[in-house]
């Protein structure tokens, strides 16, 4: 035998070897013998451990799939590179979990097709791919938040931008993926530059042919906002220009179009001149949209702009009658006027300088007179209206009156008064769920249903009381000593110190010709509390006993402090079986009062199911950022590690439940975990932070632990 044919032959060898070792049983049930193996050795090594790596995850969900596609990998290489079988081997494993095995096989079998497709994918740039730039892009662009989806048409309903699911206009990534960002930045300009205008839309609504119309509108407003983005971003105007036309003769019928609408390019234009000229090029041939152009659905537009007008009309109320409550509480008694007790003034708006064509407006807000400061969420509902309008109309500003609302005044987080967040779902919700082995999510994966609580045994809240009375006392006389405790506000226009900072900047400005501002001073006030905090409880089966009792009594002592701070709080429980059958239990919901129904619900609270963590925190956190709060927090009371029913545990859970939590972090809320599990310190720092959990090692000392927590997170 030559030293070839011996190498090669050993080669053989050691293929066949690592097969068996990597795989178990699959290739004696699935294999084809010496076929296969040769076909392994005629493969990188890079490539053979790529298999043997993934034969062995897929053989953790089902043997057989993992046969198929050990049959099928070497074959799949001849086609593909190694990221195009990972796509391919991902989309059998999704067909797997979501419809199970003959249909997974059938993706597999389907090799051919995919790798065809996967050949015109490579140039092809996916909407996947670049959803989350783009949300970071058109954010950092300004104006209202806009949420990137993808859909079959190009369109905005002036709340989402919806793109195709991918752009393959040219033979180069590169080129797919900057004419999928100047979709988005054409989009974004007809909120920001005001193509959707609330006299806009109503006129294009009413006219006799709304589809006609809004095609030439189309077309007109293309012209005015590429003049705007010329003056304020030529960067990108540029980048637009040399990716819009498909021809020379495209682009001289956009030029006669253009030169016949010239006053549309006026730094004055709005789309209401757009509209003025419809008439005159109604008759007209239509040039073909530019690459970058989208199509027009009035339909959405005005049902989602009529939508968040009432919403953020409502916001609007409710944030300044907010706003002059804290006022006329902070003046009470300095006023000699007898005739009228609460001495109500009135909210005027102003806008501060120069506003241009887009949506960035500085508005100065005074009441009687006088300047306010403006929280941030006001200044972008302000903002968000004026691109609706082109102003904040009267009666945004009108009737507002504290006595008109409630004293404990809430909202969904949409603006909308007395809403309820916890109506009965009709449906379950699906949830997606990270899956570290493929580093991908599963989406669509995890169906989550809410229930309310079956009220519990009476008399335990009453025992609860009567068992902590001293305690109680405790918690409710530091949780009053918070209310008490003063903050220093900076660049006041009076006060006990000098402002440095604000001095050294105001010298600055005087240097530079400037009026000095007189807000130079600081100041300890009292400031109102803008706080919502959730209850996450643990209601697995782990928790019978004991634990169950100390959390119910814990949640009652917390609560009766709570109504002494006046804070927004929800309560929820958590528990299901599989990733079907995930279930969420309402305790207390953010717009329910702390009555003697939410009590029996606490006491109704008992063990049920598993633990399975990661949905449970993306449903409560998107319940969380539906409130109206300065700082949000969500706190979990748990006995163990997520765990649940079908390989939701270890590592799996873990980094799931993890992953929950990196993005409540990106949405701004705050996490924090209470346990009695002794071995938390093996995963809880991993999963929440070094500094955002705590491990009682007591059952009977959860309570006061709770309420400590509580007071240390919040102030």
């Amino acid at each position: 035998m030559s030293d070839e044919s011996r190498q090669n032959f050993l080669n053989k060898i050691r293929v066949q070897k690592d097969l068996e070792q990597a795989t178990g049983s699959v290739i004696e049930r699935h294999g084809r013998g010496a076929e296969l193996v040769s076909k392994f050795a005629a493969l990188d090594r890079v490539d053979q451990d790529f298999i043997y790596h993934w034969a062995g995850i897929v053989s953790e969900s089902n043997e057989e799939l993992a046969g198929h596609f050990v049959n099928r990998a070497p074959s799949a290489f001849e086609s593909m590179d190694q990221a195009g079988v990972e796509a391919w081997l991902i989309a059998a494993m999704d067909q797997f979990d979501n419809q199970g095995l003959g249909t997974a096989i059938e993706a597999l079998e389907n090799l051919q097709d995919f790798s065809a497709n996967y050949a015109l994918r490579h140039t092809s740039c996916l909407f996947e791919s670049v959803a989350t730039f783009l949300q970071h892009f058109v954010k950092g662009l300004g104006g209202r938040e806009l949420q990137i989806a993808s859909d079959r048409d190009t369109y905005t309903d002036t709340e989402k931008l919806f793109l195709p699911d991918s752009c393959n206009e040219h033979s180069e990534y590169d080129l797919n993926f900057s004419l999928f960002k100047l979709t988005a930045v054409h989009l974004w300009a007809q909120s920001w530059y005001g193509t959707w205008r609330y006299q806009v839309v109503e006129r294009l609504i009413r006219s006799e042919d709304p589809g006609a119309i809004t095609a030439v509108f189309n077309r007109l407003e293309c012209i005015r906002l590429d003049a705007c983005i010329a003056r304020d971003l030529p960067g990108l105007h540029r980048q637009l220009e040399s990716a819009a036309y498909r021809s020379e003769e495209h682009r001289f019928a956009w030029q006669e179009w253009r030169d016949d609408a010239f006053l549309l390019t006026g730094s004055s234009a709005s789309a209401l001149d757009s509209v003025a000229l419809i008439a005159d090029f109604i008759s007209r041939p239509l040039p073909a949209l530019k690459r970058y152009q989208g199509d027009v659905h009035l339909l959405a537009v005005r049902d989602a702009m009529f939508a968040r007008v009432e919403r953020e009309k409502a916001a609007m109320k409710q944030a300044l009658a907010e706003l002059q409550k804290a006022l006329e509480q902070a003046t009470e008694g300095d006023s000699d006027d007898t005739s009228n007790p609460k001495n109500l003034g009135e909210f005027s708006l102003t806008e501060d300088g120069e506003s241009g064509s887009g949506g960035d407006v500085q508005f100065e807000l005074s009441y009687d007179g006088e300047p306010v400061e403006m929280t941030p969420e006001l200044e972008a509902l302000l903002g968000s209206i004026m691109q609706d309008f082109g102003e904040v109309p009267d009666d945004h500003m009108a009737g507002i009156n504290p006595s008109m609302y409630p004293e404990d005044l809430e909202s969904d987080g949409a603006g909308q008064l007395g809403a309820t967040q916890g109506d009965e779902l009709s449906d379950a919700i699906t949830y997606r769920e990270w899956d570290y082995t493929r580093q991908r999510f599963r989406d669509a994966y995890c169906l989550l249903s809410e229930f309310d609580v079956p009220t519990g045994e009476s008399g335990f809240v009453e025992a609860t009381l009567e068992k902590y009375q001293g305690l109680l006392k405790s918690i409710k006389k530091t949780f009053e000593a918070v209310l008490g405790e003063s903050k220093l506000q900076r660049r006041q226009s009076q006060g006990d110190d000098i402002d440095i900072d604000a001095l050294v900047e105001a010298h600055a400005d005087f240097a530079r010709g400037h009026e000095m501002s007189e807000y130079l001073y600081t100041q300890y006030r009292n400031v109102e509390r803008n706080i919502a905090v959730m209850f996450m409880v643990d209601m697995s089966g782990s928790t019978l006993g004991w634990v169950n009792e100390a959390e119910r009594e814990s949640l009652i002592l917390l609560c009766e402090a709570l109504e002494t701070l006046g804070d927004r709080y929800a309560i929820y429980g958590f528990s299901g079986r599989t990733n079907k059958r995930c279930e969420i239990y309402r305790v207390k919901r953010f717009d329910e009062s702390y009555t003697g129904e939410v009590r029996e619900r606490i006491s109704g609270i008992r063990p049920k199911s598993y633990t399975r963590m990661g949905v449970a925190i993306r449903h409560l956190g998107h319940l969380l950022n539906m409130t109206r709060a300065r700082t949000k927090i969500l706190i979990t009371l748990s006995d163990g590690r997520p765990e649940d029913y079908g390989g939701y545990k270890g590592r799996y859970g873990i980094e799931d439940t993890r992953h929950a939590l990196l993005e409540l972090r990106r949405d701004g809320v705050h996490s924090f975990c209470i346990t009695i599990d002794k071995e938390a310190q093996d995963y809880l720092p991993h999963m929440y932070g070094p500094a955002n959990y705590a491990v009682i090692d007591e059952v009977k000392k959860l309570p006061l632990k709770v309420a400590d927590i509580y007071r240390r997170l919040t102030t």
